[in-house]
């Protein structure tokens, strides 16, 4: 990818988290200074499955990323119905945020901040809700949307704020996810591990062989099977960041 097209991609969601930052600074002028309240968010990971399964799938994804928005509404359900719900696989979601501490950081601190009950149902709301997250951050008024979703899960404005704002803790653990997943050489999102081998390119064909083969019934990828697209994590100089925001894309045919 030539550095015109990354700073193409940067400049939507960098403009967003500037929006954004604006927005939640304006609040705390209008309402005084702010006071931190009672939250549990939930730090580190929440698997989804048999914690005995024989195969662990581990995502990294941004919930700013279109295609893992993509790859959780239409082909996770695939997959949990034909492996999760079956016993076969448990799926571990890691947060990768692909714009170095902006809005990604933002969303996933605000999806975690509803605690460890709540976190698959409220990362599930932040896919449905990407478009307008991203379009609400682009204008500056993110912070109405992300006070929907928690008013949805039982949070505050004040809740979210503080998640938002006021626990570094959280913070850390997200950035830990991501540096966890550099070192793991994560480059792009969504990136998939099948037992700690990634699958180079996770088409719905190439994840479901790399399970099988790991459940023992190895079966080759389909034939021709086309890239799943990516958004290419963040390099030292110029972090790459999803595009602006899309209308969320229909179910492939």
């Amino acid at each position: 990818m030539s550095a015109h097209a990354i700073r193409h991609l940067i400049t939507p969601v960098f403009a967003a988290t500037l929006a954004l930052a604006a927005a939640c600074s304006d609040q705390k002028a209008q309402t005084g200074a702010f006071t931190p309240v009672a939250v549990t968010p939930v730090l580190g990971d929440v698997p989804i499955g048999n914690a005995d399964a024989p195969v662990t799938m581990i995502e990294y994804a941004a919930l700013t990323c279109t295609h893992c928005r993509d790859f959780w509404k239409w082909e996770l359900p695939k997959l949990k119905t034909q492996y999760l719900d079956t016993g076969k696989v448990r799926l571990i979601y890691r947060d990768y945020p692909i714009d170095n501490g902006g809005v990604g950081l933002l969303f996933a601190s605000v999806a975690r901040c509803g605690g460890e009950a709540k976190y698959v149902d409220m990362v599930d709301e932040f896919f449905t809700r990407q478009y307008d997250l991203l379009k609400g951050a682009q204008e500056g008024n993110a912070l109405p949307v992300l006070n929907q979703i928690g008013q949805k899960f039982g949070l505050s404005p004040e809740q979210v704020m503080t998640c938002i704002d006021h626990q570094p803790e959280l913070k850390a653990s997200i950035l830990k996810s991501q540096a966890d997943g550099t070192a793991k050489g994560v480059r792009a999102t969504p990136t998939i591990f099948i037992n700690d081998e990634v699958v180079a390119d996770p088409t719905w064909e190439n994840v479901v062989a790399a399970i099988e083969k790991k459940l023992g019934n190895p079966a080759p990828a389909t034939a021709g099977a086309t890239p799943a697209p990516t958004t290419p994590a963040p390099t030292p100089t110029a972090p790459a960041a999803p595009a602006g925001a899309t209308p969320p894309a229909t179910p492939p045919s």
